[in-house]
């Protein structure tokens, strides 16, 4: 019975999920007789698997990319006040889902440039918004590139491929024919990733 519990539960927090969201749906498909098949009170019931965590945040998930492709549609005719509120209640939207991981840099400043285009009117304003966003957004990159260069500096397993890698493309270099039919530049390749995979082996 446990085991048919672990291959079950997550099936039904899926479905749940799917009847929730279904547009011509008024009320959840009936599952009755998938979530009654065993020992009677041994399944959770529906109203349980849509309050957890995980169907919850989906839902509000859906509502944010709902509420966001609603704005961008409708943004023009709206009246100002609606249209900053709106936008604010977003933005608000973006840095959550950013910090939590739920939104990559790139999907953050696509929803902010279209933000900042949907309620600036004036083209300069616009521009300069615009640009202030990507220079933060380059300089936050700038700042996450030179951290992963400096714990790469103070890998040892990367000084050891490091110290390969040179006198492997040496090697390379100095050959005078390249086996399996394969370019300089393909051997080099393939040469190069099989030192990292041992550098970087277990």
């Amino acid at each position: 019975m446990k085991k048919l519990l672990t291959w079950l539960v997550p099936c039904l927090v899926l479905l749940a999920v799917v009847a929730w969201w279904r547009p011509d749906a008024t009320a959840p498909v009936a599952t009755d007789a998938v979530v009654t098949s065993g020992e009677a009170g041994t399944e959770p019931a529906l109203e349980t698997l849509q309050a957890t965590p995980q169907a919850q945040a989906y839902r509000e998930r859906q509502r944010f990319e709902a509420d966001a492709r609603d704005f961008f549609a409708r943004a023009s005719a709206l009246g100002a006040v609606e249209r900053s509120e709106r936008a604010g209640r977003l933005t608000q939207q973006i840095d959550r889902y950013e910090a939590g991981g739920g939104l990559s840099a790139g999907e953050a400043v696509l929803l902010r440039t279209a933000l900042v285009r949907a309620t600036v009117e004036d083209p300069a304003q616009q521009a300069e918004e615009v640009a202030a966003i990507a220079d933060r957004y380059r300089a936050h990159a700038d700042r996450r590139m030179a951290a992963f260069l400096q714990q790469q500096r103070n890998d040892p397993r990367f000084q050891t491929y490091k110290a390969r890698e040179a006198q492997v493309v040496a090697e390379v270099a100095a050959m005078s024919s390249i086996p399996a039919g394969l370019t300089r530049d393909q051997y080099l390749r393939r040469r190069l990733q099989e030192e990292r995979e041992r550098a970087y082996a277990p």
